[in-house]
């Protein structure tokens, strides 16, 4: 491979690569805070504790 091609190349990955970066960090969150595993109580047991 010549070095323009792979100098090429390697701008167009690092492009696609930044361009899912901004769009990762642009997109919303469908469920914000403890939508991931981050220990917090589930509805259904917040309401029984509340009891």
């Amino acid at each position: 491979m010549s070095p323009q091609f792979q100098t090429i190349a390697a701008l167009v990955v690092v492009g696609l690569v930044a361009a899912w970066f901004i769009r990762r960090s642009l997109v919303r969150k469908k469920n914000p805070g403890c939508g991931s595993d981050c220990a917090c109580a589930p509805d259904p047991l917040k309401a029984h504790l509340k009891k």
